[in-house]
């Protein structure tokens, strides 16, 4: 729950839309996006089992970069790290993905890492981008 003192008000109006504007454009960047052609000519189960598998690897993916913008926004002194913890768990909750997703093994191993591929602001450094690719592709 929410702590004694807490400003969700604050924490809604700047830090989840924040997250939320990194997450998804990185992982726009990042992951990309399937291709058509090659998902319609499987049968429609490999079809399914394909597209779960993608969501799940994109919502680690999320996980993944919005911890770690959270984790430099910390670094930075912008908020506490009680605060970001709570944010984090408002924005993905309000996406509708358990944070549970942030205790994932492998989210809990790429975070650090994503960290480091960040620039000054939090966000991802374009020079990285392909580095994150890499890293988001092969170990989510």
């Amino acid at each position: 729950m929410i702590e004694k003192g807490f400003k969700l008000g604050r924490l809604r109006a700047a830090l989840p839309l924040g997250l939320m504007a990194v997450g998804w454009l990185s992982a726009v960047v990042v992951i990309g996006l399937p291709g058509r052609t090659q998902q319609n000519d499987l049968a429609p189960e490999v079809q399914r089992r394909v597209a779960t598998v993608i969501l799940a690897q994109r919502i680690r993916a999320y996980a993944a970069m919005s911890q770690a913008h959270s984790l430099c926004l910390v670094g930075q002194g912008t908020l506490s790290l009680p605060e970001a913890v709570q944010a984090l768990k408002i924005t993905l909750q309000d996406l509708g993905i358990d944070a549970a997703v942030l205790n994932n093994p492998l989210v809990e191993a790429v975070t650090p890492r994503f960290q480091e591929l960040l620039g000054a602001d939090c966000g991802l450094d374009p020079k990285h981008e392909q580095a994150a690719q890499v890293l988001l592709s092969n170990e989510l």
